[in-house]
């Protein structure tokens, strides 16, 4: 009867510590539950020993943004993504950004659309389009990048991806078109010698892209006009996504038919940016002077 009563209680002491666990367990779960980042991203991040330093440099560079009126919708999870693939330390990584939304009004020194004849003209030549400086009409393609130096608040570039060559009766003019996400939107543009000594540009072109590759590249660039312009540093490839930046469109357009025009060298920036671009060894720059 004693041993009974022993082995009851040794029974109840188990049921009961295994219940507690249970709970804890249970409680823990709820504790550590995030609606916007999902419980294995935190957990990594938890486990940081710079956590505190990554996510201060996070809130940063977003309160920076904010204060500067810079549209960037950067997410913890793409900031920490990017850092880690970096070789830079947490300090310089966060100045990259500062580098890269400099403290200006957008619309005074990008491709905003608004204060330029070239941007966002649609499928009609607003005016006459000046090719006689250069040979643009004889030399760019179809698929060709378009960088240019001055674009991007003048830090980063631009970039944007050739249409083709049409004629404008009005005019009774060939020209180049070109594809971009700009301030305003995804848009069509033009390209002439104007433009090309405006904005610093170079012709690059895509060393493995056929003929049917490029059209293809243009064909999902051409799906994405009209979308938003938003800088999020982030990769999409995603035919339904809301919003591009300049240098992403472009690469996406691209990385979708197999083809990565992101640089691989030490001088990588964060996100796909114009000049990660301009320094990819796939891409050869085109004479047209």
């Amino acid at each position: 009867m004693k041993k009974s009563k022993q082995l009851l209680s040794l029974l109840l002491i188990g049921t009961l510590a295994l219940s507690t666990n249970i709970s804890a367990a249970a409680a823990s779960t709820t504790l550590t539950a995030a609606p916007s980042i999902s419980a294995s991203f935190k957990a990594k991040v938890s486990a940081s020993p710079s956590n505190g330093a990554i996510r201060n440099a996070y809130e940063a560079v977003i309160d920076y943004a904010t204060a500067n009126g810079i549209p960037l919708d950067l997410s913890l999870e793409t900031f920490i993504e990017e850092y880690e693939a970096s070789s830079l330390t947490l300090a310089t990584y966060e100045q990259s950004y500062y580098d890269l939304l400099p403290k200006q009004n957008p619309f005074t020194t990008y491709a905003s659309g608004e204060d330029t004849w070239y941007y966002d003209t649609g499928t009609d030549l607003p005016q006459p389009a000046n090719y006689s400086k250069y040979n643009l009409l004889d030399t760019v393609v179809e698929g060709d990048v378009i960088y240019e130096s001055k674009g991007g608040w003048g830090i980063t570039g631009h970039t944007a991806i050739v249409e083709g060559t049409y004629y404008s009766s009005t005019y009774q003019q060939y020209y180049i078109r070109i594809i971009e996400a700009t301030t305003t939107g995804v848009v069509r543009s033009v390209l002439d010698d104007d433009r090309i000594d405006d904005k610093g540009s170079s012709i690059l072109r895509v060393d493995s892209a056929t003929p049917t590759i490029a059209l293809n590249a243009i064909s999902f660039c051409l799906s994405q006009l009209g979308k938003d312009y938003m800088i999020d540093f982030q990769k999409d490839t995603g035919i339904g996504e809301p919003d591009w930046y300049c240098s992403e469109l472009v690469w996406a357009g691209y990385y979708r038919q197999g083809i990565d025009i992101e640089t691989d060298n030490f001088f990588n920036e964060p996100g796909i940016t114009p000049r990660d671009i301009n320094n990819c060894d796939r891409l050869t720059s085109i004479n047209f002077r």
